[in-house]
């Protein structure tokens, strides 16, 4: 989730009745905790690709949760004296939370149980930048003025956070929806995928990409949720299986890039090099290049970005 979304949702949820009942520095303490995990944002500045795959891991675990809290809260009891320790600590640890929650909706995926499981759980329902949320979120900043009172003020804001947490279901139920779609063209197809992965598209929960690993290719389709439609939409090859590859895939580097990606595409080129570049950063509505393509030179197991 883009961080303008985490600030509103944070805002949204202290002025439907917490700031009323937590007193001063309610509504900053939740804008600011619900964006603080992403300090891992600054793995990638300080060492690329390597540590860009660490994203979503440490400050985003739930071991994590208290640490951070407690540091927020220690720093924002210097402006807020008047508040008790626990109630910040209780904030902090509540916008983090939510935090943690709309990140696990995106595609990219949170290592939520890091140290104990490396697993990168995502319920890829959401697309990273979701319009419906701004406008969801916004809308009571926007009448905020025009209401008389703090009772419909607070009012307006609770609205904001129950259509929120619809909506936040609708696209789940969207995602099954569409792994439901293409499982059933499978099946009716008389064919055993090795793996089904579903991705969001921008402008809400009515399109969603698949894509479903068949030996040497990744078949893609678009499905259309409100019609029930699943349309194909070509395939692309990935060399996985092939020598080189293989040995790529194999080591230190590969290994952990196939744990980031949720489907990983891996090109062997004509001078030998090595490609790999993930289909969930991929759109079938945002005309854009892959942003992440790593590639192995010839003979090389050291990975560099392009």
């Amino acid at each position: 989730m883009d961080n303008l979304a985490h600030t509103l949702i944070g805002i949204g949820v202290a002025r439907s009745g917490l700031s009323r009942k937590c007193g001063p520095g309610t509504t900053l303490t939740l804008a600011v905790a619900s964006n603080l995990p992403d300090v891992d944002a600054l793995y990638a500045v300080w060492d690329g690709w390597d540590r860009f795959m660490l994203r979503r891991t440490h400050t985003h675990a739930l071991v994590s949760l208290p640490i951070l809290a407690a540091g927020l809260a220690l720093l924002l009891r210097w402006r807020y004296r008047e508040q008790s320790w626990r109630a910040l600590f209780g904030l902090c640890a509540l916008g983090i939370a939510l935090h943690i929650v709309f990140d696990l909706a995106n595609s990219f995926g949170v290592v939520v149980l890091w140290p104990f499981d490396r697993s990168r759980i995502e319920l890829s329902s959401i697309f990273i930048i979701d319009l419906a949320i701004w406008g969801i979120t916004l809308a009571p900043l926007v009448v905020h003025r025009f209401l008389a009172g703090e009772a419909a003020r607070e009012r307006a804001y609770r609205a904001s956070v129950g259509v929120l947490g619809l909506y936040a279901l609708a696209c789940v139920l969207a995602h099954a929806r569409c792994e439901s779609l293409v499982s059933r063209d499978l099946e009716a197809r008389g064919i055993q995928a090795e793996a089904i992965r579903v991705f969001p598209e921008p402008f809400g929960p009515t399109v969603f990409r698949a894509a479903t690993l068949e030996g040497s290719e990744w078949n893609l389709y678009r499905c259309r949720i409100l019609s029930g439609r699943c349309e194909p939409m070509g395939s692309v090859r990935t060399d996985r299986l092939a020598p080189r590859v293989s040995e790529v895939r194999s080591s230190p580097k590969g290994r952990d890039l196939e744990w980031f990606m949720a489907a990983p595409v891996w090109k062997l080129r004509p001078d030998g090099s090595v490609q790999v570049q993930d289909l969930r950063f991929d759109s079938f509505v945002l005309a854009r290049r892959n942003p992440f393509v790593v590639v192995f030179p010839p003979g090389g197991l050291e990975a560099v970005t392009q």
